[in-house]
């Protein structure tokens, strides 16, 4: 019987990098496919999970993370698998370290995964739920593990298709018109640059999100001609545990309906002729049928090749082909090594001298085998051949990255300067480091598809093994820091990203397989979503998008501090401002002006960096995406009909995250509200309530997400002292954060007695890694 160690060893040639737990115990990322084919003999299931937290045979590859101690934790090492009482059914629950039936042995010898507090062994029953039950022989009760790269949730890209048109563009799923109405029918559209109603994101638990707003997600839409097999797709308000807004994606890259798991999304029509080619939801003609297969771009291909199985290089290890080998080291070296190997991942070397060297060598009389020589001659070639153009994509990523963050301290203190920030104080702000980093990917691949996709690639891996290498339970990339160390920390974060970037490509660079898949990508025609070939590629132009995009994320940190958001509802009086620092829907009027003035606007030379760069407004005066400004509720000059409203605070949820969330606020018993916060929004709890007398009052806020699950519960304390607006904060000892997410520094701003403005506070929840 194989070890839980066979899975997740290590290579001679190549680190395995950790991922990121939630215990002191290491991960590694694995799947398991079940030898039982279903009724058809056909069909893929892996080991998976319900909405239930009931463990089941789906045809959705799941990703879980396997500890030495023989503990299986969901991707988001959050969860555990473990028995129900009795020891029948497999479910999730919380890691407990006394709990043997929390402990599998994995046998990769016989294909079984057996559970150490029973003896008993993973199996399903007729309905796919998995069962744990005595040594029976059947093939539900044999499992193939695997390491496997976890598919790219929670970033945002395209989803392409493999079919192109006649002229070998590549076309996504659109949302038509670009339109936030729910019911919107999603068609094919050419992939194009400035679209974002292509731009979708896959979230932990199957839905697919539109950037275009914070709760639009892909749904079933009508069915086609009255068939129970065939349906439209369209848009849809995001809904609790609703599996036909739910998909996985097979190892066929076919997308998959949780509810209809037999029908996948592929469209009708014949791209770039068809005036309208609409997506639909049917049944594949077989499994590689294009029309129904899809490519993530960015891919993020370089996760899959560095999280395989490690391949080493060809072995020389006696006779003709050892001394082959060491004689080529030799001569290429000026005698420095016999291992021309050891010398890949060297900084000092030109490697492209060593190729020339290796080329021009004869066979020398000591070594009496010609073919071995030439054997071994031509392997060393075609990897130096490899190195030399693996290192060179990771050279042409480390000289753009470098340029991104050459002028970091100039350009952080001229921002400062703008927004009017004291770096030397001990203000804290607010920070996402990989946060950061992937909005300058979704700038990059929205404004250039093609060479924006293929530096995302790199990055987003890069970003990745920092994380798995780091090995901390905590989420490291969010943080706060006080204004005095924030280029410290900035500059420390642009160091450990180099360092990323060196230590994948010395990776890649010390095992034969990684190294040629990688030169296999660095081939492909540069618009596929896959291809590292950088020739031709528009590097100034990347680089200006990059920069613009860097410097808009510094001042989604600074404004924070200086600046926040008035509101006032419709119907109610707002002075009629320059459009620069206002914003008018539906809802109300917001204002952009400093925290201590309602009238103090922002310089326009700051408007003008955040307008003509494309910020949207509706997203900085409403606090979605990247943006958290508090938001004060003021009513200007009518304070007679709400006289008093400095007594109150409006607390504001930011939800970081790509699930929806709510938060119900309580003072003294009494239910003043449910505030809705749509994915990567904020939610304002903007009612009218009774401050009570001078003194402190409390108001206790809990948070859930949208299928009921608890995030946070915290205490807000509403201090009112004479002639003053309330000050605001969150309770000493008051905040309880749920495994699996991070609360950061609250934003917390003073309302005016004098001014008669309310008093904010923000309350930034994050998804932890």
């Amino acid at each position: 019987m194989a070890k839980i160690e066979e899975i997740s060893k290590s290579s001679n040639q190549s680190k395995e990098k950790q991922l990121k737990s939630t215990s002191s115990q290491p991960k590694y990322s694995f799947a398991a496919q079940s030898f039982f084919k279903g009724s058809n003999n056909i069909t893929t299931y892996f080991l998976s999970f319900s909405n239930t937290f009931q463990c089941v045979a789906s045809q959705s590859i799941q990703t879980w993370l396997l500890s030495d101690d023989g503990h299986i934790y969901t991707s988001g090492g959050d969860y555990v698998l473990d028995l129900t009482p009795g020891g029948f059914y497999v479910q999730l629950a919380k890691f407990n370290s006394n709990s043997k039936s929390q402990i599998w042995t994995i046998d990769t010898t016989n294909n079984k995964i057996q559970n150490q507090g029973t003896g008993n062994y993973l199996d399903t029953d007729t309905s796919n739920i998995c069962v744990v039950v005595p040594l029976n022989g059947n093939a539900t009760q044999k499992w193939k593990t695997f390491r496997k790269a976890p598919i790219q949730t929670g970033n945002w890209g395209y989803f392409q298709s493999k079919q192109m048109d006649s002229n070998n563009d590549y076309w996504a799923m659109s949302v038509l018109n670009s339109s936030t109405s729910y019911g919107t029918t999603v068609v094919m559209n050419k992939v194009q640059a400035k679209s974002i109603n292509q731009i979708w994101q896959m979230t932990s638990d199957g839905h697919i999100l539109s950037r275009l707003d914070g709760n639009l997600v892909l749904d079933i839409g009508p069915s086609i001609n009255g068939s129970t097999t065939n349906y439209y797709l369209n848009t849809n308000v995001y809904k609790a545990n609703n599996l036909k807004q739910q998909w996985g994606i097979n190892e066929n890259n076919q997308i998959f309906n949780q509810y209809y798991p037999n029908l996948c999304i592929g469209f009708i029509g014949q791209l770039g002729v068809d005036s309208t080619v609409n997506c639909v939801l049917a049944q594949p003609t077989s499994n590689t049928d294009i029309n129904f297969q899809w490519i993530t771009n960015p891919t993020y291909s370089l996760n899959e090749i560095v999280n395989e199985e490690p391949l080493p290089f060809p072995a020389y290890t006696s006779g003709d082909l050892l001394a082959s080998y060491q004689y080529l080291s030799s001569d290429a070296t000026y005698g420095h090594t016999e291992d021309i190997r050891s010398f890949y991942t060297s900084i000092s070397v030109n490697l492209q001298s060593l190729l020339l060297k290796v080329t021009n060598a004869t066979c020398p009389s000591s070594i009496h085998s010609t073919e071995d020589f030439l054997n071994v001659q031509n392997q060393i070639e075609t990897e130096l051949t490899y190195a030399i153009n693996v290192r060179l994509v990771f050279d042409n990523y480390s000289d753009f990255y470098g340029k991104l963050f050459s002028q970091g301290s100039t350009n952080l203190t001229n921002l400062a300067n703008l927004i009017n920030v004291d770096m030397s104080s001990d203000q804290v702000v607010n920070g996402n480091s990989a946060d950061a980093i992937y909005s300058i990917f979704y700038i990059l691949i929205s404004e250039i598809p093609v060479g924006g996709s293929m530096i995302a690639n790199l990055g987003a891996s890069i970003v990745a093994i920092g994380d798995v290498s780091e090995g901390s339970a905590s989420n490291s990339s969010t943080y706060q820091v006080t204004l005095s160390q924030l280029y410290d920390h900035l500059n420390a974060n642009f160091e450990n990203q180099m360092t990323n970037a060196e230590t994948m490509k010395n990776t890649i660079l010390q095992d034969w397989g990684m190294m040629s898949k990688t030169y296999g990508l660095c081939f492909l025609p540069t618009n596929d979503p896959s291809s590292l070939n950088m020739n031709g590629l528009n590097f100034q132009k990347i680089s200006d998008v990059a920069s613009t995009a860097y410097q808009t994320a510094m001042i989604q940190m600074l404004l924070p501090t200086n600046y926040q958001i008035y509101f006032t509802p419709t119907g109610y009086y707002a002075p009629n401002v320059s459009g620069d620092y206002s914003y008018t829907d539906s809802t109300g009027t917001y204002i952009m002006a400093t925290t201590e003035d309602f009238y103090s606007y922002p310089p326009k030379a700051l408007t003008d960096k955040l307008w003509n760069n494309g910020v949207s407004k509706k997203e900085l005066f409403t606090s979605a995406y990247g943006w958290n400004l508090g938001t004060s509720v003021t009513y200007y000059n009518i304070k007679d009909s709400h006289l008093g409203i400095f007594k109150l605070s409006f607390p504001t949820v930011k939800n970081f995250t790509g699930v929806p969330m709510q938060f119900v606020m309580i003072s003294n018993g009494d239910n003043l509200g449910t505030f809705q916060v749509k994915t990567h929004s904020a939610g304002l709890a903007s009612i009218d309530y009774h401050s009570g007398a001078l003194g402190h009052h409390y108001y206790d806020i809990a948070v859930t997400d949208i299928n009921g699950n608890k995030v946070a519960n915290f205490t807000v304390d509403n201090n009112l002292e004479a002639l003053e607006g309330t000050y605001v904060s969150i309770k000493t000892d008051s905040l309880v954060v749920q495994p699996g997410y991070v609360v950061g520094n609250p934003t917390c701003i003073q309302g005016s007695y004098a001014d008669e403005f309310a008093a904010s506070i923000l309350i930034p929840i994050y998804k932890s890694n």
